[in-house]
């Protein structure tokens, strides 16, 4: 039996604002909508020796969330937080590009890139 890291998560969560971000054709052109959803993580700076040195702007910030909330169509279910969307922590956006599933240990993890 695998053991349930959910607790964990939760007791190290904090309040974080997610920004989910869905991509619509208008007039032949894509525009990006973004729905801020309040959520809670656990937030904690990315170890850049165990990312992938090849997809990384070393003049950035990057952070490692673990969640067990998702946002589906503004409906809070259980899942990860999807590629492209973004958190805010202490005032800078981060945008999720790396997420694995460890939904079997009871929780979610993506690393996510400072945006400037």
């Amino acid at each position: 039996m695998l053991p349930n890291l959910l607790q964990t998560v939760k007791r190290s969560s904090i309040p974080t604002q997610l920004i989910k971000v869905s991509t619509a054709i208008v007039n032949h052109k894509p525009v990006d909508t973004e729905t801020p959803i309040n959520i809670r993580a656990s937030i904690q700076p990315a170890q850049k020796d165990k990312l992938n040195k090849d997809k990384i702007d070393w003049s950035l910030k990057y952070i490692q969330v673990h969640s067990y909330d998702q946002m589906v169509s503004g409906t809070l279910v259980s899942g990860e937080i999807s590629i492209n969307d973004i958190i805010v922590h202490h005032g800078i956006r981060y945008k999720s590009f790396e997420g694995t599933d460890y939904n079997d240990f009871g929780f979610y993890e993506t690393v996510m890139e400072e945006q400037k």
